[in-house]
């Protein structure tokens, strides 16, 4: 009597409980990072804005919501632990996302430092009509942006194909918008309001591409989109 070997049962080809375990709990780290998009997208355009009566999105900056004096600061003070907690989490999951990607690395430890900074930032906000609170509250936000571009280029680096050209895109969008708001200021004028947003708005979109890229990275595989 012969036996087909290509009948018996396959053994061992599943992931072991605790990979699996682990896998679940990456993703879930990196969910935190499209929800951090959609929470600051709510809580500032949202929530802040519509507490301040005659406040023009398409013309104000953002900042001017966190600023002290702001109607809707009471939202957006709480808001940045919230942000800062899901934005941290998120770069420690785009960290253990790596798995020997040193470029990728390198970006997830950048990226847990910007949502940290946000800590530092929030002791420097605008005060509104008080301009000795912009000096300081510039530098804090310039280390903030450095760590964002610097991040956004390491992840590129990690990355081949479309996901690392769509990087260099948000990032290019991103750094030029930002400019073209910031010769725009003080404001209120459409080129501020509308470029400041445009620049943020490019940031959390790539967070948001970024955790949805690396959610469907097979365990173990190379960081490819």
């Amino acid at each position: 009597m012969s036996i087909d070997k290509h009948r018996l049962p396959q053994l061992g080809r599943g992931a072991p409980p605790g990979s699996q375990h682990r896998d679940a709990f990456r993703k879930g780290l990196l969910a935190a990072g499209a929800l951090s998009s959609l929470a600051y997208v709510v809580a500032t355009d949202g929530l802040a804005a519509s507490r301040w009566d005659g406040y023009r999105r398409t013309e104000q900056m953002v900042s001017e919501l966190f600023a002290v004096g702001s109607p809707g600061r009471d939202v957006l003070v709480p808001f940045t632990w919230l942000y800062t907690l899901l934005f941290t989490t998120f770069g420690v999951g785009v960290w253990i996302s790596a798995r020997g990607n040193r470029s990728l690395r390198t970006g997830g430890g950048l990226l847990i430092g910007y949502g940290l900074w946000n800590i530092v930032g929030a002791f420097y906000p605008l005060t509104l009509g008080d301009d000795a609170s912009v000096p300081m509250h510039i530098v804090a936000t310039n280390v903030q942006l450095a760590l964002m571009v610097a991040a956004m280029c390491f992840v590129a680096a990690g990355f081949h194909g479309r996901m690392r050209w769509y990087s260099i895109v948000s990032l290019a969008v991103s750094a030029v918008m930002g400019m073209v708001a910031f010769m725009a200021a003080p404001g209120p004028n459409l080129v501020l309001g509308i470029g400041e947003r445009i620049s943020i708005g490019a940031f959390l979109l790539w967070v948001a591409v970024l955790a949805v890229a690396l959610w469907k990275r097979p365990a173990g595989g190379e960081a490819r989109a």
